[in-house]
């Protein structure tokens, strides 16, 4: 894959439980640390969560603060 450089860190935001934590790009999946779009792969620095009953929700932004994708879970009963 022919990506750009990582700015290095990715914040995780845990709305539902108020929680933050930021980890290292060269930790996690390259499929967390970057986001296909129509443009090209582009570095993902923000995840932030949102859990609502057995749904959750995960919004990806990019540098520029763009929203980059949304994933939707749904936890079987």
């Amino acid at each position: 894959m022919n990506k750009p450089p990582h700015p290095g860190t990715i914040v995780f935001v845990d709305e539902t439980a108020g929680t933050e934590r930021r980890e290292l790009a060269s930790t996690v999946p390259e499929l967390i640390a970057f986001a296909q779009t129509l443009s090209g792969w582009a570095p993902v620095v923000r995840v932030v969560a949102v859990t609502q009953g057995n749904h959750r929700t995960l919004r990806s932004y990019g540098v520029d603060g763009a929203l980059l994708s949304t994933t939707h879970q749904v936890r079987q009963p």
